[in-house]
């Protein structure tokens, strides 16, 4: 298993815009950096048989799917770490592993454009979905416990006018599907003086064909002992739309407008270490 936020033979070609902040028990931080190349860059070392490989072969390696999104971004990470030694972290590895090897007719309806477009790609063996659509809700180190919940994010707080400590926007994948569309996946942080909040969207429109759109939201306020998780999907065929898909050129202005087809909420708990005897 390889961690793509550390490892990599050529990981000093990618130059990282970093930021952090303290803000209570969490040190929450992002990096920012290229876009991942379409080949090999460090081939004489990648063929080596000693696990040391350039972070396009890193990709190739794990992931099951024949071809990536046009843009990924392997080292635009954002990161919360708990004083407990817990962490929640943002990359575009782990959320492209949750692609799926199956395609439903909804998505390969465009499939053979796509394929053309890309004469150089390898035929898929097998089913592919090609919209990389993934249900990926950020990764969880193993000392989060992860409970069912009825408490919801208190969206009326949100919209209160506070000092913003910190904020960035994340892209960690696009593709254009080919100008069929767009695939995109991107995370939010916002700080603010009694709370920190994470918006991971995946939006996917197909032109003609269908909206999508899958977001996890994180919220945790300050002296509290948990992260209040919500996951929502939402979704629509184009058809059943009052405007055309072309039209739509900016997530929120659609998302609102498409129906929920399912919601679960959960709260995170930081696990804290055992103490020594």
């Amino acid at each position: 298993m390889f961690n793509a936020e550390e490892n990599g033979v050529d990981a000093g070609r990618y130059t990282t815009n970093s930021q952090s902040i303290q803000f209570g028990p969490w040190h929450i931080s992002y990096d920012v950096s290229c876009i991942l190349p379409s080949v090999c860059s460090t081939k004489v070392v990648c063929e080596r048989d000693d696990d040391q490989f350039c972070q396009f072969c890193i990709y190739c390696k794990e992931l099951k799917i024949p071809h990536f999104p046009d843009m990924v971004f392997p080292k635009n990470v954002l990161k919360l770490a708990h004083e407990s030694g817990s962490a929640i972290s943002f990359n575009p590895l782990d959320a492209l592993k949750c692609v799926a090897s199956t395609a439903d007719a909804i998505e390969v309806s465009c499939a053979e454009a796509w394929q053309e477009a890309r004469p150089n790609a390898e035929k898929p063996k097998r089913p592919f979905d090609w919209t990389f659509s993934t249900n990926y809700k950020g990764t969880l180190t193993d000392n989060v416990v992860v409970e069912a919940t009825n408490e919801a994010i208190n969206f009326e707080l949100l919209k209160q006018k506070e000092q913003i400590l910190f904020y960035h926007d994340l892209t960690l994948f696009e593709d254009e599907l080919h100008d069929h569309g767009v695939s995109k996946l991107s995370v939010k942080i916002r700080v603010m003086p009694s709370y920190w909040y994470v918006l991971l969207r995946y939006f996917l429109r197909v032109d003609d064909v269908l909206v999508r759109s899958n977001e996890t939201r994180m919220f945790h306020m300050l002296n509290t002992d948990y992260v209040l998780r919500e996951y929502t999907v939402k979704e629509a065929e184009a058809k059943d739309l009052s405007i055309p898909t072309s039209m739509m050129k900016d997530a929120d202005d659609v998302i609102p407008i498409l129906p929920v087809v399912q919601k679960t909420m959960h709260k995170l708990i930081m696990k804290q270490p055992e103490p020594l005897a």
